[in-house]
């Protein structure tokens, strides 16, 4: 398979993608730039704008992207409206009491979730408890609040029973979120992969219940010998791929293009790369060039899968 490009995109007679908020074109960062650099002003913040964060005088970091993705999907005249409401919360969270005061074993237990992130969004992650949970994606503890989520630190997760109990609740609350729904995402060329949708910050999390969760799902029982593709374009979406025929490379195209639209088009991006897994772990299936390009990259026991399915025999 070739490389697809998808980030940095330059189409003929058309304005190129920003280098770094990439849904945009270079003249509507820039826009998107001065805008909250204004509205900043307005809260009675001056900050450093740097190409994807700025830095107030305190030294506190805001990161663009996500509201940069809310402010994509809505008309350019919403965009100061938007990016003030969403300052607003973080400079709000800074004044709040730390969450984890005063919390009982039982809001414990009711709120902490198991979430998948990804690794190169967490500042100092050697600070929070966490482990790998494929190339490129952590997994840590969240306190679930009512308006936003925290995150375990060390101190936090010792005093709160340490990280096996509260991994081993978190999972189980994972099991409970609801408001999502499934579809089935045609191929050309034939076969589908499924994608798992919803407004739940934890959707692509549910990663971590694969493939039991697939399984339940589609009723098809999972070949050991072949295994499944997974992805996480962004935490509102969850895709996977039961492997069973010669449609696994339709599917695995499919699966690459989809998931890098979502990566690069929402909030709350998690990877914009799709793996695959026998249960022993998962392995990076594609990789990202400088010039935005995804290709695949098949390391010899994908390759092997690859030849079961497409053997004639």
């Amino acid at each position: 398979m070739g490389p697809v490009g998808f980030f940095k995109k330059k189409r003929p007679e058309q304005e190129p993608s920003d280098e770094d908020l990439s849904f945009f074109t270079v003249s509507e960062a820039q826009r998107f730039r001065t805008t909250i650099r204004e509205v900043f002003g307005e809260l009675g913040y001056e900050v450093h704008i740097f190409s994807d964060h700025a830095v107030d005088a305190a030294g506190r970091g805001y990161g663009f992207w996500n509201v940069a993705a809310s402010c994509h999907n809505r008309p350019e005249s919403q965009w100061r409206d938007t990016i003030r409401e969403h300052l607003q919360k973080v400079l709000a969270s800074f004044e709040a009491p730390d969450p984890f005061d005063g919390l009982t074993p039982a809001d414990v237990a009711r709120r902490v979730h198991a979430r998948l992130y990804e690794a190169s969004s967490i500042p100092n992650p050697d600070a929070y408890p966490h482990t790998e949970f494929a190339p490129g994606v952590i997994e840590m503890l969240a306190l679930d609040l009512p308006d936003t989520v925290a995150v375990f630190n060390r101190e936090h997760a010792g005093r709160c029973g340490g990280w096996e109990a509260l991994r081993s609740q978190g999972i189980a609350n994972l099991k409970s979120v609801e408001d999502q729904h499934l579809e089935t995402v045609p191929v050309q060329g034939g076969g589908s992969f499924t994608a798992l949708l919803g407004d739940s910050v934890y959707t692509a999390s549910k990663a971590l219940l694969l493939p039991g969760l697939a399984e339940e799902a589609s009723g098809q029982t999972l070949r050991p010998d072949l295994g499944w593709l997974m992805s996480m374009p962004n935490r509102h979406q969850l895709v996977w791929h039961l492997i069973s025929d010669e449609t696994l490379v339709m599917v695995l195209d499919g699966m690459v293009r989809f998931t890098a639209m979502g990566y690069g088009d929402a909030p709350g991006p998690v990877s914009p790369h799709v793996y695959w897994s026998n249960g022993a772990g998962y392995e990076q299936l594609t990789a990202l060039s400088e010039d935005g390009k995804l290709s695949i990259r098949v390391g010899p026991e994908f390759q092997a899968v690859l030849e079961a399915v497409l053997s004639k025999d």
